[in-house]
Order: C-alpha cells, then structure tokens, then sequence
C-alpha cells in the first residue's frame, strides 16, 4: 500500500458558501465584509482580477465595487462555521485520518494501492465534497504534509490538475522546488526568507541542497523538520486532537460610538458571555480576565485610546453570571464621562481544565456542580434554539450598538426560521 498526506483546501471559501445558496452570485465577483462591513475580508476569484486588496476599508473601493458590480455580503460566521463542519463530515466519510488545519483546510492521510489509486481518491473527495456541499475543493497530495501543501497550491494555480494535484513522482517534486521561492514555504516567514535570499538561498530547492548543520544554525530545529519534509521524509503527522488554547478573547468593535457607561456594561457582558461559551466548550476554566475598552486613536493621536485592567478571580471559573459581574466591576472602573468608545474586548486567562480545580474551601465563590450544570443547560438551549435564546440580563436585549450587518445572508443551516423557501 502506498500512503501519503492530503492537504485539502476550500476555494474562497466564505465566497463559496455565499453562493451555495444563491445561484445568481456564480461568476460574479464578490466580497466579504469584517465585522461592521469595515474591510475586505475575504474575496472571490473575480475580485481578486479588479485588484481589491485583502483589508482595504470598505468605503475607499466603494466605487470600484459599484462600477463593476461586486456583490458585498457581511461576514455571516454562523453560516461559515456550519459548512465547515458539513465539509469536514464528508471527508471524513472517505478517510477518518484527518486534521482540521483552520475552518477551510484539513490534512488528511490516505492509502491506496498505487500512486494512480491517490490521484483517484484525492478525486473522490474533491468530487464528494462538492456533490454533497456545493463548496469547490482543491487536494494537494504529497509524501509529506509540507510537499502537500506545495502540491495544493499547484492545484488551485494550475487548471490543468482538475483540482487535484499528486506530488509523488521525485520529478515533479524537484520541478516544483526549483519553481518555489523560499518565501512561498509553509512555516518560512516574511523575516526568514529575506534571510535566507540575504545567504544566496533563492528557492526551495537550493535549501534542501543546504548542509544540516547550517540549516539547524539559521532555521533551528523546525526549521530543520521543514527542509527534511521538503526533501520527502515525513517529520510531522495527521494531529487528530487540537491543543486546548491557554487564552480565550472576544473582542468587537461598535455598531455606532458609545458614550453610556450602561451601553457599554452591555456591551462589554455581552463579550465576556461569548468568551465564557468558549471556555466551557473546550472543558476549562478561567483564573483571570482582562477588560480593555478603546476611543478612537485617530481623533486624538497625542492621547492614550486604550483603557485595560485585569482582575484575578478567587476561585477559577467558566461561570458567566460570575465572570459578567466581574467584567461589569472592571467596566465601571474604567469608564470615564465624556468620552467615546469604539471596540471593547474581554480575555480571559489562566485556563486550566475543569477537572483540575482547585478551590478554596473557604470560599463560597466557586465553581460548584450546581454551577456547572446550569451552564451546560444553558449552552445545550442555545445550542438547539440558537445562540441568543438564553442571554444574562446584564447583556441587554436589541442593544444600540450593535454590529452594522448591512449586507448578511441568511444563517440557513442553522436557524430554523431563516430556511431557503424555494418560489416556483
């Protein structure tokens, strides 16, 4: 049997999910607003071709988007993430071998009898995918995951590869090495190839001719594991668990300027909440948390726009009446009359697992079971019903300063009452 890793990659894919559930935006440019449609987040292979670059502000292309026809849509994360999961399920359907790499790209390791029989299975999942999701795929297969994901780059460039690009021939893998600058190197930063071009080391395949010793002296040890991949001996392999973050931040900026210290408590809970929902998903609890609030630092450059203070809690916590009480002390704090807020954030910090607590038995200020067993109803109502179906009062109900959504789709996979109703 034959073994190799896949990298598969979702083609523009918040573009991709926009036009699974309206047809009318095929072949049409489009973009993908951040959040309060301030920039260009994500873009379709068509407007890439107008030259609207990656974060510009929305309202110095708005022009550029009119005259040319550009569909604008909000960021919808809600519709995101669900595809996402869709797409990983049916993968997984073909090879339960899977790494998710971020919310578009997975590795996978595949086995088969012959080379060709790769190629035909990188084929199957391509296909798959796009039969039961709608969302384009381009697989990049290689002895390594490092070759996997030159390999997919090639997939998406070159049309000629149908989607699916099998690196496993030593020809086609020194063709592609001599063709690769170093800066285009999975792992090998904007710093570290200006480095390497300083050294005379242009491409990929004049790093692998590299001695070992002076690679581990100026790329260390992951450095090293890279160039080894590069040279087809596998260093890393399929992660099917993800590390626990050790920080958990939620963070926006405002609909409209806030100026109320009640709108900003609301607005404030409202993201502690969020943090703590994390926090909980991923069984942990927090030690800490860090409120920080913001003017806006271009109307007065002189002065400080950043406000911040952190508060170590008694007892570790993912209690969100317990952590939005906390928040709304450290808001209180901070909040100055007379002064406008644009963003707010809160992070929380020292996460340890849940299973690791350790109370103060003193202290009636801890994480009991009781404690636990009314977040964990309140995260399966939401859940089921949708995520604002139980919110803490603290948070507010239809808030002022909310995200400007000017131009969000329907959440259609997820909430019941924005399902496609299909006219004849």
């Amino acid at each position: 049997m034959f073994s190799a890793f896949a990298l598969i990659d979702c083609n523009n894919f918040y573009a991709s999910c926009e036009r699974v559930f309206d047809p009318s935006l095929r072949n049409r440019p489009i973009v993908i607003l951040s959040n309060n449609d301030g920039c260009v987040i994500a873009r379709s292979s068509e407007a890439k071709e107008l030259d609207i670059a990656m974060g510009t502000p929305e309202f110095k292309v708005r022009r550029l988007l009119n005259k040319h026809r550009v569909a604008v849509r909000s960021s919808n994360y809600a519709l995101y993430g669900d595809m996402s999961r869709r797409v990983f399920d049916t993968i997984e359907s073909v090879t339960a071998d899977l790494e998710l790499y971020s919310i578009d790209e997975a590795f996978a390791r595949l086995c088969a009898p012959t080379e060709t029989d790769l190629a035909s299975l990188g084929r199957t999942i391509r296909n798959r995918v796009c039969r039961h999701t709608g969302i384009p795929v381009s697989v990049g297969i290689a002895p390594t995951k490092t070759l996997a994901k030159l390999a997919n780059e090639r997939a998406k460039k070159d049309p000629s590869y149908g989607g699916v690009c099998s690196m496993m021939q030593p020809r086609i893998i020194r063709d592609t090495l001599k063709q690769c600058p170093v800066s285009g190197i999975w792992g090998i930063g904007k710093k570290l190839s200006h480095h390497l071009n300083r050294h005379g080391v242009k491409t990929a395949a004049q790093l692998c001719t590299m001695p070992d010793k002076w690679i581990r002296s100026n790329m260390k040890v992951t450095g090293l594991r890279t160039v080894i991949e590069l040279r087809g001996t596998p260093c890393l392999e399929i992660e099917e668990s993800l590390d626990a973050k050790k920080g958990i931040m939620s963070s926006r900026s405002f609909g409209k300027p806030v100026s109320d210290s009640e709108q900003l408590m609301e607005a404030v809970s409202t993201f502690t909440a969020r943090a703590a929902e994390k926090l909980r998903s991923q069984g942990c609890v927090a030690g800490s948390l860090t409120v920080t609030i913001s003017t806006d630092k271009y109307r007065d450059p002189n002065r400080p726009y950043k406000f911040s203070r952190t508060q170590t809690l008694k007892n570790p916590t993912a209690s969100t009446p317990v952590l939005t009480a906390a928040a709304g002390r450290i808001t209180g704090y901070l909040f100055k009359n007379g002064m406008v807020y644009k963003k707010a954030s809160a992070m929380l910090t020292g996460l340890i697992p849940q299973t690791e607590i350790q109370a103060d038995l003193f202290s009636d200020d801890r994480y009991s079971g009781k404690d636990h067993s009314l977040m964990e109803s309140m995260d399966r109502i939401n859940s089921r019903f949708g995520k604002k179906t139980v919110v803490s009062a603290s948070s507010g109900m239809d808030p002022e300063w909310k995200m400007k959504q000017q131009h969000l789709s329907g959440r259609y996979t997820t909430q019941w009452g924005e399902l496609m109703v299909v006219n004849r």
